[in-house]
């Protein structure tokens, strides 16, 4: 025989109430406006109904609320949501522009939070005067305008696009102009901005972000501290059923317990080169200002190096000092510390083996250092380094895209250009190249010092910059006079003449080329152990070619592997190496020049048709490693899924029918955990009869006792027959024994 009996498990009843108080606090956070009324059922008008309806239902709603005896304490807070709500409802429908926005894009921009934190009537009644049709001014902006004809162009591209979507009827739209200016002014000749107007209706709806639940097209972004108004609505009715709204409401408490991620206008998104599907577009949702859109777009879509900041000790001690020789110092100023803009870290990136970039916050403690040192002034401003020894070029005052472009091509290089990989074609000192004047000259010239780095070739390097301004200042002297110029001028005027330096150290072997004497190692090569002196060196280089010979290579139909490194060697220009050999003053040195150039213009020398070696990249730090929190594609590609995800998650959570749905399945389950029953099965198994064992019956009597005991609990009515079995089986002992 086998006997079961059960026991329920009795739980606490404060946990009840907490689960209970759990439920409805996720409720009034997350599934308030699932019951909050579309603006049409506000008024108790169809959604087809004309202006004069709406007014009329307006004026029928509103009419109680000019009545003095309704003017009480109690009447006040629970009419105030009423009045609010008839309000807004007329506001919106009134206006065909925000009311087109409302019926396809749901969008409800007009904020009742702080009409909700006042407590007198009067108040609220002013606080949504009645709708001014055609009160929207027109939002000008030189970016372009996009439509449904044009935007196939946009999302084809090879540029970068970022749009904004906005609407004339939209407050943020409004706002947010001036930011937008400032936006496309600091992404001028950067990327391609346009704007979507909500009036393209499809085109919208296409860019529109979708909500996973329902398939609404809406416009998600961040509005700082400002929360979504019905959910501060929904606050301030439970505080109001609880009776405890008063005159000093706060309404930092509903932002306190609420997300501040909003939908709203503008929104803006961007389009990555060679996109050609809406899948790949890239959504900005973070706060709506100038600082981290501007940001966003340059880190985030553009992969441009951030530029660091500098204390005055840090700039000369990591920028100044240890930048090297090589590259200029462009230093920008500014007195808020903001970041620098698009156009500036895209001429990082541009000019990176030119330059190295910098910022310095203006202080003014410190503005006697910069004005003694650099001739910097007052902020903002720009400063160029260059050369040791010349004076500093400085740009006071703001500057744009045009205006920064200018100023880095014009001083790009130093003073006197270095002679680099990125510039020998550029300045005409390649074989394989032709003259700054063209592929009609026929002969040039390019004057080279060559050396190791220190203070022998910065006094070198001097020496021939003077002999680079003299050149310029015969130029325009004597052409102001009349006179004829020198050779060295005149072939420096036609641009038959370039100037520049070379570093032995890092270029050895184009050094070793180029210069031929018993001392080479002393211009040329590494710095050599117990070296005395270092000994720059000046050479000229004549560059000739054959007037007939693109006709003569043209003619020709090469047939074999060595045809081809014929003509390899036909594109050369033809070397002849003259070097100075007399003392280190500019006007000796730029007689020299001429008269060099003189005998190599009239005179039959020798040509020489040989491969030079090829000047090694000196800078092998890319851009990319040069600036700060730059992430690679495939990092930002996992975030951007991870924001996905998570907004999805939000928008299902957030939706009215399934977020009930999930409330009633959750009380469902809860309830079956806490109150299900607990079973305990105690089996009493006989076999033999009790009486014929001692051990055996005693044990039954105590199984017998424990399990009557244990039944009390639960069934009181039966205890008194189980004591009398208890009895019987006692007294039948007892005469057994």
């Amino acid at each position: 025989m086998e006997i079961a009996i059960r026991k329920h498990d009795v739980r606490s009843p404060w946990r009840i109430y907490a689960v209970a108080s759990i439920i409805m606090l996720c409720h009034m956070l997350y599934g308030s406006h699932a019951a909050y009324k579309s603006y049409y059922e506000v008024l108790g008008i169809k959604e087809t109904a004309t202006f004069e309806e709406i007014f009329a239902a307006y004026q029928k709603l509103s009419e109680p609320w000019y009545k003095e005896e309704e003017n009480n304490e109690q009447g006040i807070h629970v009419a105030v949501t009423s009045i609010i709500e008839v309000q807004r409802a007329f506001e919106i429908l009134s206006n065909e522009k925000r009311r087109q926005d409302y019926d396809h894009f749901g969008l409800d921009e007009l904020q009742e939070t702080e009409a909700l934190a006042k407590a007198n009537k009067e108040e609220v009644l002013d606080a949504f005067p009645l709708a001014k049709h055609n009160d929207f001014v027109p939002i000008a902006s030189r970016t372009t305008i996009l439509n449904a004809t044009n935007f196939l162009s946009a999302l084809g591209s090879d540029e970068t696009w970022f749009i904004q979507l906005y609407s004339l009827a939209s407050t943020g739209s409004q706002s947010f102009a001036d930011t937008w200016e400032r936006i496309a002014e600091s992404l001028d000749g950067v990327a391609n901005l346009g704007r979507v107007e909500l009036v393209e209706i499809q085109l919208a709806r296409l860019l529109a972000e979708k909500n996973r639940a329902t398939g609404h097209p809406f416009f998600r972004h961040d509005k700082g501290n400002q929360v979504p108004s019905s959910a501060c609505y929904s606050i301030g009715k439970l505080f109001r059923m609880a009776q405890i709204l008063e005159d000093n409401i706060k309404l930092g408490y509903c932002m306190s317990l609420l997300p501040s991620r909003f939908e709203g206008l503008p929104s803006i998104l961007a389009i990555p080169p060679s996109c050609k599907h809406l899948n790949c577009l890239v959504r900005y949702t973070d706060k709506m200002t100038y600082e981290n859109i501007a940001d966003w777009c340059a880190t985030s879509i553009l992969k441009l190096p951030r530029i660091l900041y500098y204390s005055p000790q840090s700039l000369v001690t990591d920028v100044i000092q240890n930048a090297g020789p090589d590259k200029i110092k462009v230093i920008g100023f500014s007195k808020t510390g903001e970041r620098a803009a698009p156009y500036f870290r895209k001429a990082a990136k541009d000019y990176w083996q030119y330059a190295i970039f910098a910022f310095v916050l203006w202080r003014e403690q410190d503005a006697v250092f910069w004005e003694t040192r650099f001739g910097v002034e007052s902020a903002p401003a720009l400063l160029f380094l260059k050369d040791p020894g010349v004076q500093p070029v400085v740009y006071h005052g703001p500057m744009n895209s045009s205006s920064f472009g200018g100023a880095m091509e014009a001083h790009k290089n130093h003073v006197l250009p270095q002679l680099r990989s990125i510039t020998a074609e550029e300045l005409g000192c390649d074989a394989t190249g032709y003259s700054r004047g063209g592929k009609e000259v026929l002969t040039w010239y390019c004057v080279i010092l060559a050396g190791k780095p220190g203070i022998e070739l910065s006094q070198m390097r001097a020496v021939l910059r003077s002999v680079q301004d003299d050149l310029l200042r015969d130029i325009d002297s004597n052409e102001d006079d009349g006179t004829p110029v020198t050779t060295a001028a005149k072939a420096f005027k036609e641009k038959r003449l370039s100037l520049t330096w070379l570093d032995g150290e890092k270029q050895k072997k184009y050094c070793f080329f180029l210069v031929h004497s018993d001392d080479v190692h002393e211009t040329c090569g590494p710095k050599r152990y117990g070296e005395a002196d270092n000994v720059p060196k000046i050479f000229l280089v004549r560059y000739k070619r054959d007037s007939g010979e693109q006709e003569v290579l043209k003619e020709k139909k090469w047939k074999n592997i060595w045809d081809v490194v014929q003509e390899e060697q036909e594109k050369l220009a033809s070397l002849l190496v003259a070097s100075y050999n007399g003392t280190m003053e500019s006007q000796k040195i730029m007689s020299w020049i001429s008269q060099t150039i003189k005998d190599g213009d009239t005179q039959d020398l020798p040509n020489f048709k040989v491969e030079t070696p090829a000047l090694i990249p000196e800078d092998t730090i890319t851009y990319k490693k040069q600036a700060a929190e730059f992430f690679s594609d495939k990092v930002q590609k996992v975030y951007y899924k991870s924001t996905d995800l998570r907004y999805g998650f939000s928008d299902v959570i957030r939706d009215p029918k399934l977020f009930q749905i999930i409330i009633v399945v959750a009380a469902l389950y809860l309830s079956i955990y806490y109150f299900r029953p607990k079973t305990n099965s105690n089996t009493l198994n006989s076999q033999e009869d009790p009486l014929s064992s001692p051990s055996l019956s005693n044990q039954s009597e105590e199984n017998s006792t424990t399990d009557n005991t244990s039944s009390t609990l639960l069934n009181p009515q039966d205890t008194l027959a189980s004591t009398k079995a208890s009895a019987d089986l006692r007294k039948r002992k007892e005469v057994t024994t």
